[in-house]
């Protein structure tokens, strides 16, 4: 019996050399369904990687959560007990609170913004330090994902409609606090569990990608659309390093180029991704609002420079830099 998280050898792939090879299955989870956006981009990725190393490397996916929920699975990379996760970066705040910053709403003015974030020395330093200190190699980097919108269950016009709802939240400092700011009380529900929490009146709001939305389902019980995008992150796959530097250089080398190559397939899949789904919502009854961010911005601009002296992540004139990358 294999256990969870081990890795599968068989002597079968030819190294460049000519000599035979071990063939390394690395096991790869996320918590989103067979059709979203993310989890075609790490079929993408598997197809690359495969390819690239002749079939030295083997990715096998497990979506939907079949390995436990996103700080399930990222601890058990941490452990050793699992390869590879596919998701966004709100849950490393936990291990490098500096990563908080990034479930914050409205920090990123924009995608392009973000993009041009992604490549700063404030950014990449944050990188390296979730590398140190747990081992979380970031192989995909550049997934852009489209700004998170709001679903719910009542019309949400503006800022002060939050006040008393209870919006759905994963376990993210920064995006508890964004809330919290704009009236509302925090459920933690675990992404699998929102539609019944939806369904039952447990919460009213969820933030995600439409993509997610789409995916559970969730216009079916919260038909009110809000296209704010409230959060700009990241889509990324991240292996556990000890694992990774088991890998030959030419084989390491090839997972971060199928890593790249497949963030930028995600990030254009994801935009047309999005329109389709916000247009088959629609068709299927769902309430699209939209409007300017300009009143959130300016309930959240204060609460994001009182959350650096709660010291929500700790490095000092955190946002400033980021606000400044152009």
């Amino acid at each position: 019996m294999l256990l969870a998280g081990a890795v599968l050898f068989s002597a079968a792939a030819v190294a460049p050399g000519g000599a035979l090879a071990d063939t390394v299955t690395l096991r790869l989870g996320n918590i989103t369904d067979p059709k979203h956006s993310e989890t075609k981009a790490q079929e993408y990725f598997a197809k690359l990687v495969e390819e690239k190393t002749n079939g030295q490397v083997k990715i096998r996916i497990f979506s939907g959560g079949q390995l436990g929920d996103a700080p399930s699975q990222l601890e058990a990379i941490r452990l050793g007990a699992q390869d590879m996760y596919g998701g966004g970066t709100g849950n490393f705040g936990k291990y490098v609170k500096d990563w908080n910053i990034t479930s914050v709403g409205f920090v990123f003015r924009d995608t392009p913004h973000f993009l041009n974030v992604l490549d700063s020395a404030p950014y990449k330093k944050m990188e390296q330090e979730l590398l140190d200190k747990t081992g979380f190699r970031m192989v995909l980097r550049n997934g852009a994902r489209p700004g998170k919108p709001i679903i719910s269950t009542k019309p949400i016009m503006g800022p002060d409609d939050f006040k008393g709802l209870k919006v759905r939240v994963p376990p993210w400092e920064g995006f508890v606090k964004t809330f919290e700011a704009m009236g509302a009380k925090t459920v933690s529900v675990p992404w699998g569990e929102t539609y019944l929490a939806l369904k039952q009146g447990v919460a009213e709001v969820a933030c995600a990608t439409v993509s997610g939305f789409y995916g559970q389902s969730l216009h079916e019980v919260a038909p009110y659309l809000t296209l704010v995008d409230f959060f700009n992150d990241s889509f990324t796959i991240v292996i556990g390093d000890k694992k990774f530097q088991t890998l030959s250089a030419e084989n390491q080398k090839a997972l971060m180029e199928a890593g790249h190559e497949a963030g930028e397939y995600y990030s254009k899949l994801a935009v047309e991704d999005q329109a389709e789904v916000i247009e088959k919502m629609i068709a299927e009854g769902a309430i699209v609002i939209r409007m300017s961010p300009k009143p959130f911005i300016d309930k959240m601009t204060p609460v994001i420079d009182s959350m650096e002296s709660q010291k929500v992540w700790t490095t000092a004139g955190l946002f400033k830099q980021l606000q400044a990358v152009d």
